[in-house]
């Protein structure tokens, strides 16, 4: 099977394997259909259905990200228009199932056997970050997918120009998300942490891909360089901070994030993953074979990319898990006897990864928690109410996964309109931004329409202070839908005195 490493063996293998991969993606589907809504997933959708439309982050609406992300699914809005919520689970699934068959595939390159490799990929999909972010419309898995492919290549060594194209995967990676620039830095240290110079010239046509690969980032800052670095470096840095000391939950970001990363690895095989990755790779000294040393510094580089943000959140550990399992690939290869208690332990690690996913299916079919299957008719009727009233023009509202047309102002959903003081007067209006404390932009072009509602996963309070924004502006309830609330503009006539 070496030789068959080098073109399409290594994607196939034999027809069990295909079958795997076949049975996983489709497992990875019905997590996006069925995966309980994420307040997160607003800003997304809404952003990328801006861009498809010809708007740019930072310059014309509010991003709090590195940019790649919209550009990358605004396709999807061309041909999906009025299911893009639905289209961006459906693409990250897909792209999860190409996490799986990128980690085996790195396994593979890396001197794992086929099965070994094969358990590997699977034990990924088991880790309740992984489905967690598999089945969102949130911007985790295209940078995951991106630094895998980045891996895999790498496993395989040999030239520059391979090289330069494993840094450009990095670099396109930290473009989408920018906590992916930790692993593609300490990748390029543990590349040329070495006396070998020509090993040392590869990664520096590593770093190079790297940097060609933030080019985009790098050149829509550019257009607007005091936008983007308070919305994708300022905010991200301290708003959260902000926020979670403001609603009684700032132990949130001290230490006790760390035991929270702890039992989000332990849903799962992750933390057994790595505690036993940690004493073979000693104890082997894995660090002296340059592949395993980079894939090592991938895993590291993610966890400690976890580690820096401020709460934990689940999605964090993400970036850790596919270079652990590659790792995990070359473990259960090392020929060694496994004890029996110990392949227990990881069978019980991946049943407990299962349990919340299981979780999502049940309270799925008894319709007690709303996902994209119900998110669907839901977007249909708010559409259908709007057209009632005879809306035409971009609209106001935190819920962007149900709106067609949101307001610019609106980009970023709920996560920059509840911040107070975070930009001034003159700030709001420059960079086209409405928040609780700054809604004078509201006023200076007001919207042909403002949304609220008590929809799942709103922010009850959040909605209040919009509402009473629309009233304050002279908007009047037009009609409700679906737990939504449509305020439309008076008539030309009825401002008159």
């Amino acid at each position: 099977m070496g030789a068959g490493i080098r073109g399409a063996k290594i994607w196939v293998g034999p027809p069990r394997t295909a079958l795997a991969f076949a049975a996983l993606t489709l497992w990875l589907l019905a997590i996006a259909l069925v995966r309980p809504l994420s307040v997160d997933e607003s800003q997304y959708v809404a952003t990328t259905a801006l861009v498809a439309d010809g708007l740019l982050p930072y310059r014309d609406f509010a991003y709090l990200q590195t940019p790649l992300q919209p550009f990358a699914f605004a396709p999807l809005q061309w041909l999906f228009a009025g299911h893009l919520l639905l289209a961006i689970r459906i693409a990250n699934a897909l792209l999860g199932s190409g996490i799986i068959i990128l980690v085996y595939g790195a396994g593979r390159r890396a001197g794992a056997s086929e099965r070994a490799a094969l358990a590997a990929a699977a034990m990924l999909v088991t880790c309740q970050s992984f489905a967690w972010c598999a089945g969102v419309a949130r911007n985790d898995v295209l940078p995951a997918a991106l630094t895998t492919h980045g891996l895999f290549v790498i496993a395989k060594g040999g030239a520059r120009p391979r090289m330069f194209g494993a840094g450009l995967a990095f670099g396109l990676a930290a473009s989408t998300k920018i906590s992916y620039a930790v692993p593609a830095a300490t990748v390029f240290l543990a590349g040329v942490w070495t006396r070998d110079g020509a090993e040392r010239r590869r990664f520096l046509s590593f770093a190079a891909g790297v940097a060609i690969g933030l080019l985009p980032a790098v050149v829509l800052a550019a257009l607007a360089p005091r936008a983007f670095l308070a919305e994708a470096i300022v905010f991200p840095a301290t708003a959260p901070a902000q926020y979670y000391s403001e609603i009684g939950k700032a132990w949130r970001l001290g230490p006790a994030r760390f035991g929270q990363l702890l039992v989000a690895a332990a849903v799962g095989p992750a933390l057994i993953a790595a505690i036993e990755v940690a004493r073979l790779s000693w104890k082997d000294r894995w660090l002296g074979d340059p592949v395993r040393r980079v894939v090592l510094a991938a895993a590291f580089g993610g966890l400690l990319s976890a580690c820096l943000n401020k709460p934990f959140q689940i999605f964090y550990l993400l970036p850790a898990l596919p270079p652990l399992f590659v790792l995990a690939a070359l473990l259960f290869s090392d020929g060694q006897a496994r004890p029996r208690w110990l392949r227990g332990a990881w069978a019980l690690f991946a049943a407990a990864g299962l349990v919340p996913v299981a979780g999502w299916f049940y309270q799925a079919a008894k319709g007690d928690i709303p996902s994209a299957l119900d998110a669907e008719p839901r977007a249909a009727a708010l559409d259908d109410a709007l057209r009632a009233q005879h809306v035409q023009g971009p609209i106001a509202t935190l819920a962007g996964q149900y709106v067609a047309d949101v307001d610019p102002r609106f980009a970023a959903g709920p996560f920059l309109y509840r911040t107070k003081g975070f930009v001034s007067a003159s700030r709001a209006h420059e960079w086209r931004i409405v928040t609780r404390d700054q809604s004078a932009p509201l006023a200076e072009q007001p919207p042909a329409a403002i949304v609220t509602g008590d929809y799942p996963d709103a922010q009850p309070e959040l909605e209040a202070e919009l509402a009473a924004q629309a009233e304050a502006l002279g908007y009047r309830r037009a009609a409700n839908a679906v737990g939504f609330t449509i305020w439309t503009r008076p008539s030309p006539m009825a401002q008159r005195p």
